[in-house]
C-alpha cells in the first residue's frame, strides 16, 4: 500500500527565507509515516493500545533535491518498503506537481515493549511473512557516523513541549536541538543535499543534553549526549 496526500507548504514548516526549513521536512516525513501506519492500523498510538508496545525511529535519511517556498503545491508518498524480524523500512516522497522529486527519506523503525524496554519482533504487532512491502523509488543506504571527538557547542535541557506521546524526547526535537547550533546566516549560507540520523538512545524530560557539531567542507557532524553517552548523530552531507 503506498499511502498518498497532496498539500502545501504551510507557514509552520518554513524558515527565515519562506522556504521548507530542515526541521519542517523531517515534520513532513513524520507525518506522512505516522499516517501511512494508521492506514494500516500499525500507527503508535494504535499499537501501544492494543499491544503494549511503541515504535522507535532508529534512523533516518533524508535526500533533499530542492526546498519549495511558502505555499507551494507537493504530494507526499510513504510506504513500506523493507520488513524484517527486527525491523520495518518506511520510505517517504516528495514530489512537485510535474512528478520531479523534492525529498527522499528512508526511515528505519522498530518496535519497543513499553514493560521492559526491549526490542520486539514485527510480529508482536500481526506483521509477517505475508506483508507486501512496495519497491524503493531511490536508492538509499545508510552509512556508519562516527562522532567521536566532537568538540561540544552548546546545551539543551528537554522540556514538556519536547516529549511525544511516548513519553520520551521526539526525534524531530533532537534536530531542533543540532540546527539551533547554526545562525540564521549559517543556516542561509549551509548547502544542504542530505541528512542521515542515527537514533542512539531515548531521553525524557528534564534530561540535561549537550550539543557536538565539527564542520567540514563536504559534511558536518553533529551529536547530542547525555552525560557523555550518544543519544543521537546526524550527518547533514553538503
Amino acid at each position: 500500500m503506498i499511502y498518498t496526500k497532496s498539500q502545501i507548504v504551510g507557514t509552520s514548516v518554513i524558515d527565515a527565507n519562506a522556504k521548507l526549513s530542515y526541521i519542517g521536512l523531517f515534520d513532513v516525513v513524520e507525518d506522512a509515516i505516522t499516517e501511512a501506519m494508521g492506514q494500516l492500523q500499525l500507527d503508535g498510538i494504535t499499537v501501544k493500545r492494543k499491544f503494549n508496545v511503541f515504535w522507535v525511529f532508529t534512523k533516518n535519511k533524508i535526500r533533499l533535491f530542492q526546498r519549495p517556498g511558502w505555499g507551494d503545491p507537493f504530494t507526499v508518498q510513504s510506504f513500506v518498503s523493507s520488513l524484517s524480524t527486527a525491523k520495518m523500512v518506511v520510505d517517504t516522497a516528495l514530489r512537485r506537481p510535474d512528478g520531479t522529486l523534492v525529498a527522499y527519506s528512508s526511515c528505519e523503525m522498530c518496535l519497543l515493549d513499553i514493560a521492559t524496554g526491549r526490542i520486539c519482533r514485527t510480529s508482536a504487532v500481526g506483521l509477517g511473512s505475508d506483508f507486501v512491502t512496495e519497491p524503493p523509488q531511490c536508492d538509499v543506504t545508510f552509512d556508519k557516523l562516527d562522532d567521536a571527538d566532537l568538540p561540544q557547542v552548546g546545551t539543551v535541557t528537554v522540556r514538556s513541549t519536547n516529549i511525544d506521546y511516548s513519553r520520551h524526547c521526539n526525534n524531530v526535537e533532537y534536530l531542533r536541538f543540532l540546527f539551533n547550533s547554526y545562525s540564521v546566516a549559517e543556516l542561509d549560507s549551509l548547502p544542504v543535499s542530505e541528512i542521515e540520523v542515527y537514533y542512539v538512545a531515548q531521553s525524557y524530560e528534564g534530561d540535561a543534553l549537550s550539543v557536538h557539531k565539527r564542520i567540514s567542507v563536504e559534511a558536518d557532524l553533529l551529536s547530542v549526549k547525555r552525560n557523555g553517552a550518544t543519544v543521537i548523530k546526524c550527518r547533514i552531507r553538503h
